[in-house]
């Protein structure tokens, strides 16, 4: 196993070469991690060293949840690394590792599935190489999606272990296999956990009708449900996010199938640059990343040889079940282009559907197929080689080595850490002030005033923004601006789904109540131009933007009757607001403050209800006198599921003395 390992690793250092140990200010290339992802992980750093743990965010989309956000990720150990090395060290890794982990599962799926000899260990080496460097991985690298890929490299772990678990019905194996299957929940992007289940159903499907029996199928169920329970303190929070988020709303169904393949992307698997590589990409939308599922030629090759065998073996019951999947998984990625589009039939159908856009996601189950038949393809090369067996091996596992290796160090650049590439003349006009208020960036994320400042990188720079850079927006909150501007919030869904919609001059009232004192708009399409309300402070030649202040905002904080009194912010920090009040009158305490579970209040130090404005904004009612107020993020909904994670593995404790149902073994192949 060690040797497997290593080789694993050799290739992966030569693929990634320095960006593993860049210089202080450079760091590995990703989209999301440069625009995003890193700006999480440096206010999470920020306020830990602070002593304070941040379960709420009070930077972006006017406050969400921080902790049940699922780009944080923080239960996930590997993600430990981000705490304990420099970020621009720590990216690379992190990707690194579990590409280095994705093959070795790999590995482990392709070796177990055949009579342990030196020739499969061979032919699973190739299988593991062709997964971790395949398209799907290398391309999403300089896409920065950090989640996906680690979750992705959990689905052969998985699917083995699962596998193990149905073909022998013992307990230690389900327990692993839940835990394996829990660790892929922690590790983020639930889209992959939910992929990894329809790999599981095929390979339950063909042990099932294998064995001639259910049990495989129910036992696959029986351990995912175990996953889920133990993964509960992390799931129940996001998934209280996730339900509160515009994720819920029903769109139309050419928002999910909006990113299919076509037949013509299948030139890609042959030629993964025939339609111009990552920057110069001119296929299908959405992008390069989205569509690459490239597994080598030479890959692709034997995976073609592994379809043929295993088609032929009848035995061979899981090999037959990765082609049946691959034909799935590309059939899906088409949509509409297909003969018959099963995307809708299952959007129709499958709740889950209703929340998975871009169709070509469904690539990785065609990768995972091909990955695992090359080296079905491999060995029966190696098995049919006999006199010329080393020179064939060393031939098979030279050739897609290099081409792999190739292939992925063309994804693989370093760049400035982002904080280089900001305006910090326009970071120090911005914080400035001494009470909070926010900032707007008027503008798509695709237009290079982004470059000036990062919308989520407010959160390093301790600028609150009534926008962001995010799939999870707390609906309430979207809904209320796109009302604003005389939309329903599935409307501005359609064209407005990582970001708030576009506000105007026309949307005073909202803006001065939202606490919006500065807005930064590109100079082409500027609505706030010649309005007197809006003071133009700076016009940005280099980085194209203008910043205005709005003269007319309100306090962040202020009482429905101006001429009662006042407020003033005592403290503001990520999880508590202290507030002092003076009124001479029973007033609203309003506020542009998004209410979410877990906030309490109290005055003077006893507990208060918390009412809703517009459903969206936490405000108090108070009584005449000086008050002293507290906001308070407890998140409860942790406690809940930490009850269930707890719960569940009590029971497996318990569970663990008592006899096993009798599982009929599913044939071996």
């Amino acid at each position: 196993m060690m040797i497997p390992v290593i080789g694993f690793i050799l290739v992966t250092m030569i693929v990634f070469g320095k960006a593993l140990f860049p210089a202080a200010d450079f760091m590995i290339y990703g989209d999301d991690i440069h625009r995003s992802y890193y700006f999480f992980r440096e206010f999470f750093n920020y306020w830990i060293r602070q002593g304070v743990f941040p379960w709420w965010n009070p930077y972006i989309f006017g406050g969400q949840p921080f902790i049940a956000d699922p780009i944080v990720n923080i239960w996930y150990p590997i993600n430990w690394l981000f705490m304990l090395i420099p970020l621009n060290i720590a990216y690379a890794w992190h990707i690194a590792l579990h590409i280095v982990w994705a093959m070795t599962g790999m590995y482990m799926l392709t070796v177990n599935s055949k009579q342990l000899t030196v020739n499969s260990k061979l032919a699973a080496w190739v299988s593991g190489v062709v997964f971790g460097l395949s398209g799907f991985f290398a391309a999403r690298t300089w896409s920065g999606h950090v989640d996906v890929i680690a979750a992705a490299s959990w689905m052969p772990w998985v699917v083995w272990a699962i596998d193990r678990a149905m073909m022998l019905g013992d307990k230690k194996r389900i327990i692993v296999a839940s835990g394996i299957f829990a660790l892929q929940l922690f590790s983020g992007y639930q889209t992959m956990a939910f992929m990894t289940v329809i790999v599981v159903g095929f390979v339950a499907l063909a042990r099932s009708y294998g064995a001639k029996s259910v049990k495989p199928m129910l036992l696959a169920i029986q351990t995912g449900a175990i996953g889920i329970g133990l993964a509960a303190f992390h799931l129940v929070p996001v998934s209280e996010f996730f339900h509160a988020s515009i994720r819920t709303f029903r769109l139309p169904y050419s928002w999910a199938s909006y990113g299919a393949w076509g037949w013509q992307s299948l030139i890609q698997m042959l030629n993964p640059f025939f339609f111009g590589d990552q920057y110069t990409y001119r296929g299908l939308a959405p992008n390069f990343g989205e569509h690459s599922a490239f597994v080598g030629v030479i890959g692709l090759l034997l995976a073609m040889i592994g379809v043929v065998v295993s088609v032929k073996n009848k035995r061979a019951i899981v090999g037959i079940a990765f082609v049946v999947l691959a034909f799935f998984g590309v059939w899906v990625s088409l949509a509409s282009n297909a003969p018959i589009d099963i995307q809708r039939v299952m959007w129709e159908i499958i709740p889950m559907y209703r929340y998975i856009r871009i169709p070509a996601r469904h690539l990785i189950l065609v990768v995972f197929s091909l990955s695992f038949l090359s080296g079905v393809g491999c060995l029966y090369l190696l098995m049919h080689s006999k006199k010329w067996r080393k020179w064939v091996s060393a031939l098979i596992v030279g050739l897609v080595a290099i081409e792999m290796v190739l292939f992925s160090r063309h994804f693989i650049e370093l760049q400035p850490i982002p904080e280089r590439r900001h305006d910090h003349e326009l970071v120090e006009r911005l914080v400035q002030d001494e009470q909070p208020y926010r900032t707007l960036q008027n503008f798509g994320v695709w237009l290079s005033a982004r470059d000036a400042l990062d919308f989520d990188s407010s959160m390093s720079y301790g600028i609150y923004s009534a926008t962001g850079y995010s799939p999870s927006i707390l609906r309430s909150y979207f809904e209320y601006i796109a009302r604003a501007t005389g939309k329903s919030g599935e409307q501005a869904m359609l064209s407005h789904d990582v970001q708030v919609p576009y506000m105007s001059a026309a949307n005073a009232g909202s803006i001065d109540f939202l606490n919006i004192k500065y807005i930064i708009v590109p100079p082409e399409h500027d609505p706030f131009s010649g309005n007197e309300r809006y003071k133009l402070v700076w016009d940005d030649d280099r980085n194209k933007y203008r910043l205005y202040e709005n003269t007319s905002v309100l306090p962040r904080f202020f009482l429905s009757d101006s001429s009662c009194g006042s407020v003033n912010v005592s403290s503001y920090t990520p999880n508590k607001v202290v507030l002092s009040v003076s009124s001479t009158c029973a007033a609203t305490l309003r506020s542009s403050e998004v209410w979410y579970p877990g906030w309490t209040a109290t005055i003077d130090g006893k507990k208060t209800s918390i009412n809703k404005e517009n459903d969206t904004f936490r405000t108090l009612f108070i009584q005449p006198g000086n008050h002293t107020i507290v906001y308070e993020f407890r998140p409860t909904i942790f406690l809940f599921g930490g009850i269930i994670s707890l719960f569940t593995g009590s029971m497996l404790a318990l569970w663990w003395k008592k006899p096993i149902m009798d599982v009929v073994p599913a044939s071996k192949g």
